[in-house]
Order: C-alpha cells, then structure tokens, then sequence
C-alpha cells in the first residue's frame, strides 16, 4: 500500500496534476492493456496567420482535425499540405450568430464521438499553440476518464508581454476522454459538459490572437532586409526584436488626445473615455462641506460640472444646485440632477446664484470663451470660488486640452478686471494652491 501510494506522489510531482479527490484522480495504469490515443481537434476560419504555429506545435498527436467555419483565405491550403484533407471538416460559421460557438463544437463533439470514441482529445483554437504535446500525451495513462483544464499563458500587445489579472490562468475543459464528454451548452463561450476532474500543468497552451501584429512587423522587416540602404542589418535586426519583444522606447499618454476617426474606428466615445473614471470621491464631500461652512450659500451654479461630484454633495446643504456642461454623455450620466447641456460662454445659460463655482474649466477656454463666462459669472453672482492650475503646475501640462497657460499673477489680474475682488483660501482648505475666492462688491 505504502509503495502504490509513494508511485502516484512522484508522478504527480513530476507532472503537476492537481486533482479533486474522489480516486485523485488517475487510472490504475495496465501497460498491455491500455491505450491512450491523443487526438487534437483544431477550430478556426481565416487563420492563415496562425494555423501554421498551431499544427507544428501538434505533431506528435495520434490524429489531428481541422474544423473550419468556411476560410476564404489561405487557412485550407496550409492544413490540407499539413495534414491532408481527409483530416479537414467543415461546417459554416455565422459570426453573428450568438449560439454559434457552442453549436460549432458540438458539430466536432460528434464527429469525434463518432470516430475516436475511447480516446483523448485536446481541443484547440487555431490561434493557440500547444508547449509540449508529448507532455500531454505521457500523463494520460495516469488519468482518471473525465474533462481537464489546461494551463494556459495570453499574450497581449507583443512577445514579452501577458495577461496578469490572475497569477496563472487555465483554459477551461480542453482536454477529455472523448466518451465521457456531453455537449457544450449553445453560447458564445460555452464550458464542455461531463464530470470535470481537475486541472493540468504538465506543459502550457500559448494564446496568440492579442499578438496579431506582429506579423505585419516580421513583413515589414524582411523587406526592410532586402531593399532597405539606409539601416544596416544590425540596426534593423535590434528594431524587430524591440517591436517582439515589447522593447522600443514609449511612452504612454492620455487616449482622449486620440483624434475622433481614431476612436470611432473602435467604437470608443471620447467623452465616454474622459468622463469613465470621474465619479465621486471622498475629497468633493470634504471640499463641498469646507466651502459650505465659508459662503452658506442657499443657491450654487458649477460650470463645467461633468457628471456633477461637487453638485451630488452640495444637495446636502444648499435649496437650489445647478450645473452647466458642455458634454451630453455627461448629462445623460449624470450624478445628480439639474445640469443642463451648454457652453459656459453662453449668457442664455445663466441665472443668479449665491455662489458660481468654476472648478478646473476656465482653462480649457479660448480667450473669446473666457472673456464672455468672465462677464457671465460677475453678472449673476458676488460670490466665487475658481480653481484654476497655474504656471508651474504639473497637471497644467499633464492635460493637453488646456488652452490658457498663465501665471497665478495673471489670472488674479484677469478676473479682477472683470470686477471680482480675490483672495486666498483658508489655509485648511484642500489643494488650496490652486484655488482663490472671488467677491464682487455690492
């Protein structure tokens, strides 16, 4: 008993097999009597870029099939020179079909039922590549009949670079006795049915479809090798491995700067995009309360409110709140209520408050907007609060929307000019550096 015990922890060691623990998981291996054939089924449709990597890295498989969605490209020729076409099944693809995936591998679930129905399969999707299928192959003795997860590592963006929202990642009911499989639910990313026994580690599924321009990258740098005179093949090879590898200098920088063709391309709102992450945070209820206790205002306008932070906690204290924004994905999303769609330049949009806030907007102004929301705001209130980032400012730079670059001094002589009297916060005030008070005299 003690040396049957000792066998299946060395082989378990050797192979990484995690197990539930009904049996732990294996067979009792019978040399002469048991079979373990691997047969490997392959799904893709136009994957002319992958496929080649992915049959390569399967060669040692017993059986390999093919099931296309109906390839256009050059996908068939390259499995039928692999392969051949007697290992080629096909069945059409409808992308926009939402059941598709799911009816897709049922339609290879039976063909392999029909065909190899006492042997293993792993199932793959042509742009994934297999470590070290003999690896695969060697543990199958040793399991217990049912559904495995396999370990499995994406690549994002270029060679170097993975996933890293979990410590190590498995593609899930990829490897089974074909006889003990049931169907897959019909959906998009649908989970193979039967009795799941565990996971594997024994060798590693590389997914690639994050990577795909890396082989315009390859193309561009074999013809840069035979006709480029310019670059000596030193400097061309170092430039192809820093684009693989994700090596060459970059620097990151805010998407909203991206051009709107850019972002529609993808589909992407560029208000969408600037306003996402912009939502409450502990320092507007400390900033609204410390203004509170200053002005006690019973009415309160913010310009350029977005989706109204500072408006959400001035409810709290003051009868009216209301907010003028120029963004109507950040009306429509809005915190709070009562902001309307507008330019702050716009006098139409204006009424007499107690207090004007202009937190971070009169930047982004143009000299006529400014001049025109300057004399909106001393027309409608005595009291003021304006946050501003000046000269010297980091974030002044960090945003490349902001149109007015000028000295605190500067800015100070500006709004005076307009009859609004300023001064500096209380010293308790948060980020009081870029914050001034402006009262206008009765």
């Amino acid at each position: 008993m003690f040396i049957i015990y000792y066998t299946i922890y060395v082989y378990d060691k050797r192979y990484n097999i995690n197990y539930n623990n009904n049996n732990y998981g294996f067979n009792k291996y019978d040399s002469d009597n048991m079979v373990n054939k691997l047969i490997v089924m392959i799904m893709g449709q136009n994957c002319e870029k992958f496929i080649k990597m992915c049959l390569d890295s399967t060669e040692d498989a017993d059986a390999r099939i093919y099931c296309d969605g109906g390839s256009t490209d050059s996908t068939l020729d390259i499995v039928e020179n692999r392969i051949g076409k007697k290992s080629i099944i096909h069945n059409t693809y409808d992308q926009d079909d939402k059941t598709m995936n799911g009816r897709q591998r049922n339609f290879y679930l039976k063909y392999l039922k029909n065909n190899y129905p006492d042997d293993w399969c792993l199932c793959l999707d042509a742009d994934e590549v297999v470590e070290d299928l003999s690896k695969i192959k060697n543990i199958l003795p040793l399991l217990k009949d049912g559904i495995y997860s396999v370990k499995m590592r994406h690549l994002i963006q270029d060679l170097a670079h993975e996933d890293a929202q979990s410590p190590e990642h498995f593609v899930l009911h990829r490897l089974f006795k074909i006889k003990e499989a049931t169907g897959y639910p019909e959906i998009e990313h649908p989970l193979l049915q039967g009795t799941a026994i565990g996971a594997t580690t024994c060798t590693t599924i590389w997914h690639l479809a994050y990577v795909p321009n890396m082989w315009d990258i390859k193309k561009r740098y074999d013809c840069h090798m035979k006709k480029s005179d310019m670059h000596t093949t030193e400097f061309l090879k170092k430039w192809y491995w820093a684009h693989l590898f994700g090596a060459y200098p970059k620097s990151q920088f805010n998407p909203v700067e991206l051009p709107k063709v850019i972002l529609d391309e993808f589909g992407i709102d560029k208000d969408e995009l600037y306003f996402i992450n912009r939502g409450l945070e502990v320092k507007h209820s400390i900033m609204v309360k410390q203004w509170n206790n200053y002005f006690k205002p019973t009415s309160v306008l913010d310009l350029g409110c977005g989706r109204g932070p500072y408006l959400f906690y001035w409810e709290y204290f003051t009868e009216y709140g209301h907010g003028i924004e120029l963004s109507e994905y950040a009306v429509k999303n809005a915190l709070v209520g009562g902001i309307g769609v507008g330019n702050v330049s716009d006098k139409t949009q204006y009424m007499e408050h107690d207090l004007i806030t202009a937190i971070d907007i009169l930047e982004h102004l143009t000299n006529e907007e400014l001049d025109k929301t300057l004399k909106n705001m001393a027309n409608n209130s005595k009291h003021f609060i304006f946050s501003i980032p000046y000269i010297g400012d980091s974030n002044l730079e960090a945003d490349k929307s902001h149109i007015q670059k000028k000295t605190k001094e500067e800015w100070i002589n500006l709004i005076e000019s307009y009859g609004i009297k300023t001064k500096d916060v209380p010293s308790d005030w948060l980020f009081r550096e870029q914050l001034l008070i402006g009262e206008k005299n009765a």
